[in-house]
């Protein structure tokens, strides 16, 4: 196999569009929350901007990844390859890349690219290897993914802080958290034989999903909690039955004492991107059907608006 196409296998190309996202969500969250209605071509380089940053990342961080770990069973979103000569040096360049692109939205951007560059390497680097930590790993995926990716895509939509950004931020953790928890349920019999001590190894698959259904749920059943209550589009709660039904698949799944395999992972991941889409559908609903019929537009229109929205 061509190292290039090894080196495309090894950056996962599936999952490559939903953490290139996660800076845009921040984003369209940000302009969404002041009541935004600029015209989608006047923002278009930023979200080119970030997107591509991202797509960067995310690629130089799983080819560090690659080099440390050298799977050789399931892998989530992938399948495994030999991993190539130059795939640590690729990885270094990509993220460097991914900080440069980054740059081009302003220091605050970037500095986020940067924090999530030095957080790859903290989880990958053989000698530091916070991978294979307790606490390491799920602070650097909670940080990287959940707190500094979607906020750089808020920073560059100059958005006001609201405390309704805040109580969306920390969703977005306890989110992304339970699928950091949840990717990790099939992989304990290689994790134990690298010397890792994740959740799974720790405290085995069952326990591991049971963390990431609570997370998960947690997040899900704020979300439409607040949606019911008008902080967010009551429209939201139209999402609710792709997250009953990603919940049946977790109930499932951690019924196996095995902990699965990497299907299961990956049919978790599909579930939840259906949830996300309807969600999405939902906001632009929202904002477009209450523009229609003359109301406030965005977060500027939901029963309950923060007073720092300046709405």
């Amino acid at each position: 196999m061509p190292v290039v196409v090894r080196l495309l296998h090894l950056a996962r190309p599936k999952g490559a569009w939903l953490i290139g996202c996660l800076p845009l969500f921040g984003f369209g969250y940000g302009l969404w929350e002041r009541g935004s209605t600029v015209h989608p071509r006047v923002v278009a380089p930023t979200i080119a901007l970030l997107f591509t940053a991202w797509l960067l990342g995310h690629a130089g961080s799983l080819w560090l990844n690659a080099v440390l770990d050298r799977d050789g069973g399931a892998v989530l979103l992938g399948r495994a390859v030999p991993v190539p000569a130059i795939t640590g040096p690729a990885g270094y360049l990509a993220l460097g890349l991914s900080i440069a692109t980054a740059g081009a939205l302003g220091p605050v951007v970037g500095g986020c690219s940067l924090a999530c560059a030095a957080l790859a390497i903290l989880y990958s680097h053989p000698k530091v290897a916070w991978k294979g930590s307790a606490l390491g790993g799920p602070f650097v995926n909670a940080v990287g993914y959940g707190v500094l990716s979607p906020f750089a895509g808020w920073w560059a939509s100059e958005a006001p802080l609201t405390w309704r950004a805040v109580v969306t931020l920390a969703l977005t953790v306890s989110f992304m958290l339970g699928l950091y928890f949840a990717a990790q349920a099939f992989q304990g019999v290689e994790d134990r034989e690298r010397g890792y001590r994740t959740l799974v190894v720790t405290h085995g698959p069952r326990w591991t999903l049971k963390v990431a259904r609570l997370l998960i749920g947690v997040a899900v059943l704020a979300l439409l909690t607040l949606s019911a209550l008008g902080v967010y589009p009551r429209a939201l709660l139209v999402s609710l039955p792709a997250w009953i039904w990603t919940h049946r698949h977790l109930a499932r799944w951690a019924a196996l004492p095995s902990g699965g395999t990497g299907r299961h992972a990956g049919q978790l991941v599909g579930r939840l991107s259906v949830g996300v889409l309807l969600v999405l559908f939902a906001v632009y609903a929202a904002h477009f059907g209450g523009m229609a019929l003359g109301a406030p537009p965005g977060g500027c229109g939901t029963a309950i608006v923060p007073d720092a929205a300046g709405c």
